[in-house]
């Protein structure tokens, strides 16, 4: 993992609420490795700031393996009915690909219950909780690229995607959402608090054939006048309506969930399945 303004030796990271307003103008080390892969407006302006190919042998120090609230190691989000417990056993870097790995192993969770099955993700989000310290890194505006092969399978639910970095659940993008139930079909959505009231905007598309099993260049370009999301370079929708724009820090996300309320009953049969994810990569435009 690199950082602008940090050598591969020490990374410079960013706490929750943090924005790396020099990065931009601070000397870096990052790799020159072309342009994007994503033809967003402006592209001539962007300077990456963050370049993660996943060529080490385990996770870089900016990422954890939970949500902010772990208290030992795993997690779930219990209000969307997700029947896997992450756990960093789930989460390897081997030939240059990060490996998000679900299997029907089941696992007790602090509560006490028991879940049925083992996945795996990946958080910027800087986590200082239960005696946990991880420093994560935020930003606020710019473009985050991602290429990944999606599993297959219903009930496999792998999503990509940003959240506010002040620890609230709003605002949050999702760059992809993506159900084995409906191996076609890619959803993506800004969601955001306005009048004290949820609010959010869909964008949906279908492909040809099923999305499963391949890989898929993933993207988004969040400005302060839009949100435009991309797959494999073409843009599948945007959102321009200012009320639902975030402009404050958010941080990345990519977990691969199985079951729940959205992704309907896991097909055992087709267990173990893997996200993988090949790089991350953020820019930002001069001045954001």
């Amino acid at each position: 993992m690199l950082v602008a303004g940090a050598s591969a030796a020490g990374c410079s990271a960013l706490g929750a609420g943090a924005v790396d307003e020099d990065a931009t103008n601070a000397p870096t080390t990052l790799p020159q490795i072309g342009g994007l892969r994503t033809p967003v407006a402006d592209a001539h302006e962007l300077e990456l700031v963050l370049y993660e190919p996943f060529d080490d042998e385990e996770l870089d120090a900016i990422w954890t393996t939970c949500y902010w609230w772990q208290v030992d190691g795993g997690c779930t989000i219990s209000s969307n009915d997700e029947q896997q417990w992450y756990r960093p056993e789930a989460v390897t870097v081997a030939d240059g690909s990060l490996r998000l790995e679900v299997t029907a192993d089941p696992q007790r969770t602090t509560d006490g219950d028991v879940l049925p099955y083992r996945s795996g993700m990946i958080s910027s989000g800087h986590v200082d909780h239960h005696d946990i310290d991880e420093p994560g890194y935020a930003f606020t505006y710019g473009v985050v690229e991602t290429r990944i092969r999606l599993p297959e399978g219903d009930g496999m639910w792998p999503a990509v995607w940003l959240l506010s970095a002040d620890r609230t659940s709003l605002p949050e993008i999702d760059l992809l959402e993506w159900y084995g139930s409906r191996p076609t079909m890619v959803t993506s959505h800004v969601h955001q608090r306005i009048d004290d009231e949820r609010s959010s905007a869909r964008v949906e598309i279908t492909s040809d054939e099923p999305l499963g099993g391949g890989w898929h260049d993933v993207a988004v370009d969040w400005a302060p006048d839009r949100v435009v999301f991309y797959l494999d370079g073409v843009e599948t929708g945007r959102v321009v309506d200012p009320e639902l724009i975030p402009h404050s820090p958010m941080y990345l996300i990519i977990n691969l969930a199985a079951g729940g309320a959205n992704a309907g009953d896991v097909d055992e049969s087709v267990l173990p399945q893997t996200l993988l994810v090949d790089d991350v990569r953020i820019w930002q435009r001069g001045g954001s």
